[in-house]
């Protein structure tokens, strides 16, 4: 399981196979200057500059083509112009069929962070393409699960499927399985409830839902069954649903 707070001087920038980026942490933003909206859809060598050294540039380059995972140091500039040395481990991600799908991206500002010392830009482990995810092919895998849950709300569903989230994301209920328990620490129950509290946290405020009963609102969340939604309220908020919406009125 990776813990953000363990690693945050580390950048994390993930692209798709051409090498266009699809998505940069906010450690990313802080050390280089650049938002996600500014670098989305560009190649990481938009950081390079004047005295970025060719040699590290063509090393870099024929790492990427051969699809191995490597580590490298490179001068790069910061948004305002400024030089810093940037030290980063690349891997790349291979999708079920054994084809390039992403490259994952950890960088440090070697000035003031040793790479040595972060476990994310180790390659001992790594073996390419293996029936065990990586650390970062888990990453890459619960991004796209939170996303998905965020954008497509398919909690919504009572009936949601581990196998049915898998199809969506292009991968197994195995990896899944394996990326909820170790990014989240929980199973897959437990992780489609989450949204769905939050979503009757959401609806219950709402003058709107004033008119149904709490188990409606629930129901409308994904809950199937009255026991279920009381008991998963409780468990996840230590309320009721009956006091979590007299408290949300209160303060309404």
């Amino acid at each position: 399981m990776i813990h953000y707070e363990e690693h945050k001087d580390v950048s994390i920038i993930i692209t798709d196979e051409q090498r266009l980026i699809i998505w940069a942490n906010q450690q990313f933003t802080k050390m280089t200057g650049y938002s996600l909206s500014e670098i989305k859809g560009k190649k990481p060598s938009l950081l390079q500059g004047r005295n970025t050294e060719k040699s590290a540039i063509a090393r870099i380059k024929e790492n990427l083509n051969k699809e191995i995972a490597f580590h490298d140091r490179i001068t790069n500039y910061r948004k305002n112009g400024e030089e810093y040395t940037c030290a980063l481990t690349i891997y790349p991600i291979f999708n079920l069929e054994g084809n390039l799908s992403n490259f994952v991206a950890f960088e440090v500002d070697n000035n003031f962070v040793n790479p040595n010392d972060i476990e994310l830009m180790k390659l001992d482990s790594y073996t390419g393409k293996k029936k065990c995810l990586s650390e970062s092919e888990e990453l890459k895998i619960h991004f796209e699960l939170i996303g998905f849950f965020r954008e497509e709300k398919p909690y919504l569903n009572p009936n949601l499927s581990l196998n049915e989230v898998a199809k969506k994301l292009n991968t197994n209920i195995k990896y899944l399985s394996q990326v909820i328990n170790n990014q989240t620490g929980k199973n897959f129950k437990y992780f489609v409830n989450q949204f769905r509290v939050q979503e009757f946290q959401h609806l219950v405020s709402s003058k709107e839902m004033q008119q149904f009963t709490l188990f409606s609102i629930g129901q409308s969340c994904g809950f199937k069954n009255k026991s279920t939604f009381y008991n998963v309220i409780l468990n996840h908020t230590g309320q009721t649903p009956k006091s979590i919406s007299e408290s949300l009125k209160k303060n309404s």
